[in-house]
């Protein structure tokens, strides 16, 4: 079979033309199209010799111009490879088109994202969810340990792969990924990314408190996005939905969501703290890492009474309170199931999930004991024969009369208080009519006038544009109502400069 004759690439004023089936990049051939994003198109393509299948991930021209979105591009590709993990997409080469474009060369991949899984099949059970939300824990556990946050954990960027046990959960697109130790120059020359004070970066739905307000954000900020998407997988809803992006936010920073099992009544109730734990508004409150917060829900299961499918974690040192739970073999081999995971979040929220391994072991060891103290005694019977030694008869105490037993009815739980949305007044003066006031980059009102933020004991810029004034920007802490001054100062006036044609009339005319 002949090789496919390669094709010229397009020239850069072309624009993003679409590669051409049979067009060579690097080593592969083109096949077709995948799919297309806001930021580039991803085609399938083959090498020519040993019929290897990958996708090539083509970003778009505007973004190739940008060095800030191709250092982003170049970044994805290293912490993939700094990763190495088989839950995570794999992509092992990088280079530009003749055009200027910029790609990198991917695993290939059959199946389908799992927001197109939940479109189609709506809410998962728990025992379906729970192979899902493991693999990816492990990608995310995986990049924590390597110093690195993906920051835009949701449905859309996970992959469900098939595979002959079934589906097999693979984590993409780490272009907005946080590198969390800078002492780490394998990844820190050309790639290491600033944010602005202030301004979110991640998708509304699966944005913690601390990622909404723009702030410096660590691992704990993928634990909270994987607590919205178990959440999600398992009640077919988000946590906090609003109709537009600000209201999310809001939502986010302030109200706690209905429980899980309350939006889907067949869930078992103690995945309400499982989840719960994971989508605290203190990243302190949060789990340890996603292995514990996995072995909470597989034990929710269990206690379930649910069959469920685990093959462990991978292999890596682990202490006895992150271990996984094995439900498989406690199940088959008849062990009592563990009690409730973990104590009370406020109390001891680092606590992790007790394993039902590690319980069944405990129980063995008691047993253990009590038939030893049991041998003991029977020896010392065997030894001494009391009977042969009997006590003089012992006086009967008066029976006291019997009492009618009182019955108590048990206190019901308090119904959980939801606390309302808290919002502050920021009363702005000193800007022309019709002001437009950001913050984070999107638009909250407009000055002079009140303007509505959520309250908040950390400090946010608020930015101020109006049209032939200088954009001004002032740091609040939007902790109480107050007022805000900003005399926004105009803009010089453009200064004309001579044309070609004006030097030529008149040459010696002084240009303004």
């Amino acid at each position: 079979m002949s090789e496919p004759t390669p094709q010229t690439s397009p020239s850069p004023s072309s624009g993003d033309s679409d590669l051409a089936p049979g067009q060579r990049v690097g080593e592969y051939v083109v096949d077709d199209k995948l799919g297309e994003g806001a930021f580039g198109t991803v085609f399938r393509a083959t090498h020519p010799l040993i019929g290897k299948v990958v996708a090539i991930k083509v970003l778009a021209r505007k973004f190739s111009v940008d060095p800030e979105m191709v250092s982003r591009f170049v970044a994805e590709a290293k912490a993939v490879n700094q990763i190495r993990h088989r839950h995570i997409i794999d992509i092992f080469s990088f280079s530009q088109l003749a055009d200027g474009r910029h790609y990198y060369v991917m695993e290939y991949l059959d199946g389908e994202t799992l927001d197109a899984r939940i479109e189609r099949d709506g809410k998962l059970s728990l025992a379906d969810a729970l192979p899902i939300l493991r693999g990816i824990g492990r990608a995310l556990d995986a990049a924590h340990a390597k110093g690195i946050a993906h920051r835009d954990l949701k449905a859309e960027n996970v992959f469900l792969a098939a595979d002959s046990g079934g589906v097999f959960p693979k984590l993409l697109d780490f272009g907005i990924a946080k590198l969390l130790s800078p002492e780490d120059t394998a990844l820190e020359q050309g790639v290491k990314h600033k944010t602005r004070t202030g301004t979110p970066v991640g998708t509304p739905y699966y944005m913690s408190p601390e990622q909404c307000r723009g702030r410096d954000v660590d691992h704990r900020t993928d634990l909270y996005a994987f607590g919205v998407l178990a959440y999600l997988l398992l009640t077919g809803k988000y946590p906090h939905d609003a109709d537009d992006y600000m209201s999310i936010l809001m939502r986010q920073l302030t109200m706690e969501p209905d429980p899980p099992s309350s939006v889907n009544p067949s869930l078992p109730t103690g995945v309400d703290d499982a989840i719960g734990w994971l989508i605290a508004k203190d990243p302190a409150d949060r789990p340890p890492n996603l292995r514990a917060a996995v072995a909470a829900l597989e034990t929710v299961a269990v206690e379930a009474g649910m069959s469920i499918a685990t093959d462990g974690w991978d292999a890596s040192p682990a202490s006895s309170e992150t271990r996984p739970v094995n439900t498989s073999s406690a199940r088959s081999s008849g062990m009592p199931r563990a009690a409730t995971p973990w104590p009370s979040q406020k109390s001891n929220p680092g606590a992790t999930a007790e394993p039902v391994v590690l319980a069944q072991t405990r129980r063995n060891r008691g047993i253990v004991i009590v038939g030893f103290a049991v041998l003991v005694v029977a020896v010392m019977l065997i030894v001494f024969r009391p009977w042969e030694h009997p006590s003089p008869p012992a006086s009967e105490p008066a029976r006291e009369p019997a009492r009618e037993p009182v019955i108590v009815d048990s206190p019901k739980p308090a119904p959980k208080q939801v606390p309302e949305a808290q919002n502050v007044i920021i009363d702005v003066s000193g800007v022309p009519d019709g002001t437009e006031v950001l913050v984070g980059g999107m638009t909250v009102g407009a000055a002079p006038g009140p303007v509505q933020l959520p309250k908040d004991p950390g400090p946010l810029v608020m930015v101020f544009k109006a049209d032939g004034y200088r954009v001004e920007s002032r740091t609040i802490t939007p902790d109480r109502d107050q007022m805000l001054d900003v005399p926004l100062k105009k803009k010089a006036a453009a200064v004309k400069r001579p044309t070609k044609d004006d030097i030529i009339d008149n040459p010696f005319k002084k240009t303004p």
